[in-house]
């Protein structure tokens, strides 16, 4: 959809790690709406719907530390702070990522409304350049050790002697919204800018208490109950909202209706899962050493992408990282001190400094954690996960699959059929004199998986503008995924564009095949099929019998029948994984011919758990006889 430039453009901040349905299914719902959405980041994002623009928040405000909320381990400060700098560095309207918009949002210089009678709430904000209370609101939230601005009296001077003597509370272990509501409404209220308040049926018509209602009862009943007719968005008190949410989205409610109609399931984007006492710690060993690279050296090694703020936070990933390579530098493993074969190239030589090597196993390390909640063994590594670990920094990869992956193509059998590249770009934009024969094809960016958007020529005006915005959007992300990832061999790839023909137009089978190439073998073959709100992963053995374990998403007995051309496709992904240590080969079985997808060396790029921990062993036993693990 394109983007109506009279509104303004909506500003978001998801720090990092995965969106679920519920920020989707907020973000889609301004797109739907009209609006351009941009959503700022200080890690990796992933399951960022199509249409949403990812922009580093580096580029707005790069914290020499991040405030979080001690109590509720939320980064509420390190927001609240954020939108202030947006608000003065652009013209953006800033807005949670559990706002659902449901009109469009007129642009104005005040855009703010109360959520109760006597408060003002910042999930929906725009203040002008300008504005009073911007800027003292502003440098009010500069301060780590700040004091209400309402306090007065000898209160204030006994907290300010508290704060010279340092024993005024961190903001981090004061109150949750120590940035917050409260503080922007004084501020709002002393500077007489409250008269620009709109109501509260215009932003927060439902109450935080009653949150619960957008799912528990009726559609009707909620819009009758709570949508006035001036209601443009609905605040839906995220952090209370997915713990009312946390058994399911009920049949019929608000949420569901609004999900369908945006194209949103549950079950692509699951919630995170938190116990009862949260997530589980990952346990770090007691004799990590002392970083020999500063925080500010890892970050001129990553050209200034990972904030200082960021690897801060991250310091014991990076000790357990420094660790790692000592250690497997001190005893060879992995051939780390045996340049790679001609004609092949290594993450290892990739990244030019320790500090680069440093950040990049740090991540891998944290990408890893973040799913398993606990670290890998890399110098005994006996799971497929984490020799996945050991291969994105040890493992060579063939230049030609880097640079020209037709003519690395160009090694399988015959009965491989590659799409043919129509045009390609570095530039961000369709040439007006471009006119393919009417079919279905692809537009395809380097940047990232997601970047894949289906044509159909002849293209009308409306389908060009749609597509070229598309790119215009996907030029914007500056970082590529594999950056993000340690996937150094996508990270290295200079941006592109490029139009492919769809070879499976027409005769598109129900699934989507990947063969596990492992040690030149194929191990599992992984059927991906869609059925209704949710995704199915149907695995399979070299002989296409039927495997119970389950690999990233649940799985089904109602299987795929077997392709007229498996053993030949068995032939081709094995042809194409010889000189790999691993791979995930994407096929397509077409009347009597086999169409190349996409050849991923990590699948899902190494960050999430399997769900049968058996599997995971068993990929892991099977990956031996190779460069990296020869026995």
């Amino acid at each position: 959809m394109v983007a109506d430039h009279s509104l303004p453009t909506i500003g978001m901040l998801w720090m990092e790690g995965s969106l679920s349905f519920l920020e989707q299914m907020c973000m889609l719902s301004f797109v739907e709406c009209g609006h351009r959405v941009v959503l700022f980041h200080y890690g990796q994002v992933d399951n960022v719907p199509d249409g949403i623009e990812l922009v580093s928040a580096n580029e707005i405000h790069e914290p020499r530390q991040f405030i979080v909320n001690n109590q509720f381990k939320t980064p509420v400060p390190q927001s609240d702070i954020f939108r202030l700098h947006l608000m003065k560095k652009t013209d953006f309207l800033w807005c949670d990522t559990d706002v659902l918009a449901l009109a469009p949002i007129p642009r104005a210089d005040h855009v703010f409304g109360y959520f109760n009678r006597d408060t003002i709430c910042n999930a929906v904000m725009r203040l002008p350049f300008d504005s009073p209370t911007l800027n003292a609101y502003s440098e009010y939230c500069q301060d780590p050790y700040p004091i209400r601005p309402w306090v007065e009296g000898e209160e204030r001077k006994e907290l300010e002697r508290l704060k010279q003597a340092g024993e005024l509370p961190h903001a981090s272990d004061q109150e949750h919204s120590v940035y917050g509501p409260g503080v922007m409404t004084w501020f709002l209220r002393h500077f007489n800018e409250l008269k620009h308040a709109s109501p509260i049926p215009v932003f927060y018509p439902l109450p935080f208490r009653r949150a619960g209602q957008a799912n528990d009862i009726h559609v009707r009943e909620f819009r009758d109950a709570y949508i006035k007719e001036e209601t443009l968005a609905v605040h839906l008190w995220g952090r209370r909202m997915r713990w009312w949410i946390a058994n399911g989205i009920k049949r019929h409610s608000f949420l569901d209706r609004r999900l369908r109609n945006l194209g949103v399931r549950p079950g692509d984007a699951p919630l995170p899962r938190h116990g009862r006492g949260g997530l589980k710690p990952v346990e770090f060993p007691a004799n990590l050493p002392t970083l020999r690279a500063t925080t500010e050296e890892i970050h001129d090694a990553t050209g200034g992408v990972v904030s200082v703020a960021l690897l801060s936070d991250r310091e014991d990933y990076l000790k357990a990282a420094q660790a790692d390579l000592d250690a497997i530098a001190t005893d060879n493993l992995y051939g780390a001190n045996t340049p790679p074969r001609v004609g092949f190239s290594r993450g290892w030589e990739h990244y030019d400094s320790d500090p680069a090597r440093l950040n990049a196993l740090g991540m891998a390390l944290y990408n890893y954690a973040d799913s398993h909640r606990f670290l890998p063994d890399l110098r005994a590594p006996k799971t497929f996960a984490e020799k996945l670990v050991v291969m994105k920094l040890f493992g060579e990869v063939p230049d030609a699959l880097i640079s020209d992956r037709s003519k690395y193509v160009g090694s399988a059998s015959e009965l491989l059929a590659c799409p043919q590249r129509m045009w390609e770009a570095h530039i961000p934009a369709l040439p007006e004199t471009l006119d393919l024969g009417p079919g279905q094809y692809w537009l395809k960016g380097t940047m990232s998986h997601g970047h894949k958007l289906a044509l159909s020529f002849p293209l009308d005006a409306t389908q060009r503008d749609d597509a070229n915005q598309k790119l215009a959007a996907w030029h914007k992300t500056k970082t590529p995924e594999g950056f993000w990832t340690s996937e150094w061999w996508r990270a290295k790839q200079k941006p592109l564009y490029c139009i492919e023909e769809d070879l499976s137009a027409g005769d598109r089978q129900a699934g989507t095949w990947k063969f596990w190439v492992i040690a030149g073998r194929v191990q599992l073959v992984q059927v991906d099929r869609d059925r209704g709100r949710g995704r199915i992963q149907m695995l399979h053995d070299r002989d296409y019998d039927y495997l119970a374990d389950e690999l990233y998403s649940p799985t089904s007995n109602t299987v795929e029948p077997r392709p007229e051309r498996f053993e030949d496709m068995i032939r081709v992904a094995e042809t194409l994984g010889q000189d790999l240590e691993c791979a995930s080969v994407e096929l397509f079985p077409v009347g009597d011919r086999v169409c190349l997808g996409d050849i991923m060396l990590a699948p899902v790029s190494g960050k999430h758990k399997m769900r049968s921990d058996a599997l995971d062993q068993r990929l892991g036993a099977a990956w031996t006889g190779t460069r990296l693990f020869p026995g």
